[in-house]
């Protein structure tokens, strides 16, 4: 447990920072994602897991906690953060800072810094497009310095509860390695439904995500 002492005080000091005491309370939104994702080859393995629960108060998102693995556990990274968000008529921008610890049987002790930024762009009532990336800091000599392009997302809207698009996402290293997605989601009172039929260097994989919003009464 002493590896998530850093996220616990982060959390925490960013906590205060979102809530001033001088200033009226926000309305509280709970944002929860899960994420998860399997290949198509034999034997069907799982890629990942993902879970992440957050809190909105106006424009700062904080607390921010999450889970990632390798599939199995046996490589876990956990990660705490928060940051502004700012609104506009065709574009809103959020950037968020994460400090990271990896865990697990198989893991080599990582410990770094995501600067994740997203990017929303919205081209008329149908098409919108998300873009979202975020470089590694390492925090020790385990870590290296990388750059990953989590998603870059066009979708269109066709009425209330489907959208349809695809995309890019990418690793850069010692060298950069991208995967092309088509995407589908499904709009409802529990949340968003996203399907991705994604190509891997090892083949391809399908990817589950899901995306709750909840304002606090």
């Amino acid at each position: 447990m002493r590896y998530l002492s850093p996220l616990c005080l982060l959390t925490f000091c960013l906590s205060l920072a979102a809530e001033p005491t001088s200033a009226p309370r926000a309305p509280t939104t709970n944002i929860f994602l899960a994420r998860t994702a399997e290949d198509l080859q034999s034997p069907h393995r799982f890629t990942y897991h993902m879970f992440e629960w957050a809190q909105q108060r106006g424009r700062w998102i904080a607390p921010d906690i999450g889970y990632y693995d390798d599939g199995y556990g046996n490589d876990q990274q956990w990660f705490a953060g928060g940051g502004p968000e700012f609104f506009s008529k065709h574009v809103d921008y959020t950037q968020e800072i994460y400090v990271f610890q990896e865990a697990g049987p198989e893991a080599r002790n990582q410990r770094g810094i995501w600067l994740w930024t997203v990017f929303n762009l919205r081209f008329g009532r149908h098409l919108l497009n998300e873009t979202v990336f975020y470089p590694t800091l390492p925090l020790n000599k385990s870590q290296n310095w990388a750059f990953d392009l989590d998603r870059s997302k066009s979708e269109w809207t066709l009425g209330p509860h489907w959208k349809l698009g695809g995309g890019d996402s990418a690793t850069c290293a010692r060298t950069c390695t991208n995967r092309p997605f088509f995407a589908t989601t499904r709009k409802t009172s529990t949340g968003d439904y996203e399907f991705w039929l994604q190509r891997i260097p090892a083949g391809a994989q399908v990817q589950f995500r899901w995306l709750l919003v909840r304002k606090e009464q």
